[in-house]
């Protein structure tokens, strides 16, 4: 139903018309008439859609294009409107991604001239394909797709009298994760946050600041003395941001606290929208005491839970740093050997059934993980597959909708087929 625009922005060249080809009208559609060669182009087309090429009939082929003489006839018909700026934008898009896959815009010109063409015709060809296609789908959007719709009462009736055949679920795990990010303690705060008192002192006594940033600073930018350029809003971090377009030029803020760690700012320069700074950075990063601490509280965590003093549900609410464990209480799923997260795979199956991994760790985040039951292999749920029912309900609606739609049109349509 949708064309397939890269597929004919690949294949016109091979199959553009030119004075040498043979051709002869095989049928026609309304004014439209259809040439043997779009029959040939139109098959050529569907083996890179990924059709078998012995499926592929010239019979389905002139289908194919009837079926879009007919659409595009009645979209002008019905006097659908596109943006022709936006369609000209896409169009050139397409051209330039053409142009790209040749080795030099020579050898693409070199191209065109072999086949009888200019860079301009092919724009036009584009922007004339692209507009058919947006004329078309608006044409379905109006008659085919407002007209289907899936009712729950449909989904489960398929579900019940199909789940019998439908494909088994393996064996799965009720999971549970607890997650620990490793942060930075309240003494590493305190002692970076006293490193940047300093620093500030050191500048408020009349230090450079190109001089001092080059000295201290954290960031990669202290080899040009923290200068951080022209940048608009919405470009850096938003504590930064505010505090710049809120300076003065020559103005030195106060301590900035950003996700990164503290600043302090110099605003050199203003223009237009956009400002520019420099910058010293000190990081705030866990240090080697942090992470053994953290290790610490996970590893207690997988002694209460050995222990049976506090159940996993009560543990990750307790300690879990996930987004999702007020809603979830730790339990990730029941997951297939296949789904288990892959850097912990191999750790989460050599546990056995009940008990909680080694303390893993990855980019920082600390990691447990326990299959807490095993659930044998058992047919889908209606839950589990309704997602899955609904899009192929949908889809199969939607191609009887289109098939009885376009039918009908084509009736409505002169259309003669001539010898092929």
């Amino acid at each position: 139903m949708k064309k397939l625009i890269l597929i004919l922005l690949t294949s016109f060249l091979i199959f553009s018309l030119s004075a040498e080809l043979v051709d002869r009208i095989v049928a026609k559609v309304g004014s439209d008439i259809i040439l043997l060669s779009d029959v040939y182009k139109m098959m050529y087309q569907m083996q890179l859609a990924g059709i078998p090429k012995e499926q592929i009939s010239m019979d389905m082929a002139l289908r194919e294009i009837i079926e879009q003489k007919v659409i595009s006839q009645k979209a002008k018909e019905l006097n659908i409107k596109v943006d022709d700026d936006k369609i000209k934008r896409y169009a050139q898009n397409y051209l330039q991604e053409l142009k790209s896959q040749y080795p030099s815009p020579q050898e693409f010109q070199a191209a065109l001239a072999q086949e009888n063409l200019t860079e301009a015709e092919l724009l036009e060809y584009f922007i004339e394909e692209i507009k058919n296609n947006a004329m078309t789908q608006q044409l379905i959007d109006l008659y085919v797709s407002s007209q289907v719709s899936v009712t729950e009462d449909e989904m489960r009736e398929f579900y019940n009298t199909t789940k019998d055949s439908m494909a088994v679920k393996p064996t799965t795990w009720e999971t549970g994760m607890i997650k620990y990010k490793i942060t930075a303690s309240k003494a590493t705060e305190d002692s970076v946050y006293k490193q940047m008192q300093d620093i500030k002192k050191r500048l408020d006594a009349g230090a450079d600041f190109a001089t001092l940033a080059r000295e201290v600073s954290e960031c990669p930018s202290k080899v040009r003395g923290g200068d951080l350029g022209y940048f608009s809003r919405g470009m850096m971090l938003k504590p930064i941001e505010d505090a710049a377009f809120s300076m003065d030029i020559g103005e030195i803020s106060g301590i900035i606290r950003s996700e990164n760690g503290y600043h302090i700012l110099k605003l050199t320069d203003k223009r237009r929208d956009e400002v520019r700074a420099s910058h010293i950075l000190k990081l705030v990063q866990p240090t080697k005491s942090d992470t053994l601490a953290a290790y610490a509280i996970m590893e207690r965590i997988r002694e209460l839970y050995e222990s049976g003093q506090s159940s996993f549900s009560d543990l990750a609410l307790q300690y879990s740093t996930d987004p999702d464990v007020t809603k979830n209480k730790g339990i990730i799923g029941e997951l297939t050997e296949n789904e288990f997260p892959e850097p912990f795979k191999n750790y989460i199956l050599s546990t056995p059934v009940g008990k909680m991994t080694p303390v893993l760790e990855k980019d920082g985040t600390l990691y447990i993980f326990v299959r807490l039951k095993e659930i044998p292999p058992r047919v889908f749920t209606y839950d589990e597959v309704k997602d899955k029912l609904y899009t192929y309900l949908y889809q199969y609606k939607l191609q009887s909708a289109y098939n009885k739609w376009i039918d009908k049109l084509i009736k409505e349509t002169y259309v003669e087929i001539l010898e092929k």
